[in-house]
């Protein structure tokens, strides 16, 4: 599956941030663990941002379907990354954290794999160290909404060779599939995929506020060499998983070990607001 598509965004989006200083005291050290467990352990290194948030998607294989993978119905659909402007992610706090994960990215396969993850990981698809050296895959899988036209319209949408005008008349459906970041989107229409900005649809067709519903998946690696795919929802219901820290754009790494209660405060806060009633709107 193609993931070039994904990059299309890049050009509207702002420069990324300085990269985060390196937390005070060089000498700390991860705590001792289990032999089997030392490949996985968390290096913490520091901060490295990205010429653009869907960067890492460059590097994605694409000698994987991960639409047929996944085997979600014709109504949903699936492709790579995690959408957002601070795209989400998830960090364990603590050691010997298992998470029941599953063979394939689907939530009706069995959650029979389980998955002891490293202490101090943080899975999110800006944290390339950890993405390159646990073989990351992150998917989402959208449920498709039709979005009917209203008005007779012409939408600008990036290409390959710049902007370009969609034609679109009144009756005309589209079909949302997933959320970029910065507002924009893609859709479909008559067989082809286009970069669409929200805010161009929003008052000539039948698009609301609503969020898409949509599951997050990550493949990760796992102590003891088995692999699993673990589902957003379900890695921040554990105790000692949060949701990723928001550092800067572009910018994420594993954590340090003086960081838990920081970072479990902040994540928590954040999982509190996840879980709110969304007043409407599709980024983040």
């Amino acid at each position: 599956m193609k993931k070039a598509w994904i990059l299309a965004l890049a050009g509207s989006l702002v420069a990324c941030g300085q990269p985060a200083d390196k937390p005070a005291g060089d000498d700390l050290s991860v705590p001792e663990v289990a032999e089997h467990d030392d490949a996985l352990l968390a290096e913490v290194p520091e901060s490295e941002p990205l010429a653009s948030p869907y960067e890492v998607a460059e590097s994605a294989p694409d000698d994987r379907d991960f639409a047929a993978l996944a085997a979600y119905p014709d109504t949903w659909h699936v492709s790579y990354g995690w959408p957002g402007e601070y795209p989400a992610g998830f960090v364990v706090l603590e050691q010997g954290v298992t998470v029941n994960g599953r063979a394939r990215p689907n939530p009706d396969a069995p959650a029979n794999v389980a998955c002891t993850l490293p202490q101090y990981a943080n899975y999110q698809i800006w944290n390339r160290q950890r993405v390159e050296r646990d073989h990351l895959e992150f998917i989402v899988a959208s449920k498709i909404e039709p979005v009917v036209m209203k008005v007779d319209a012409n939408i600008e949408t990036p290409g390959d060779e710049g902007m370009r005008v969609l034609n679109l008349k009144a009756g005309d459906v589209l079909s949302y599939l997933r959320y970029l970041g910065e507002g924009f989107a893609i859709f479909s229409f008559d067989g082809q995929e286009y970069t669409i900005n929200e805010a161009e649809l929003r008052d000539i067709s039948s698009m609301t506020g609503a969020s898409l519903e949509e599951d997050q998946w990550v493949e990760v690696a796992c102590i003891g060499g088995t692999r699993a795919w673990i589902l957003y929802d379900d890695a921040i219901a554990h105790d000692e998983i949060v949701p990723s820290p928001i550092v800067g754009f572009g910018e994420a790494s594993d954590i340090y070990p003086d960081e838990v209660d920081k970072v479990r405060a902040e994540g928590l806060e954040l999982e509190t607001y996840q879980l709110a009633p969304s007043d409407g709107g599709s980024g983040d």
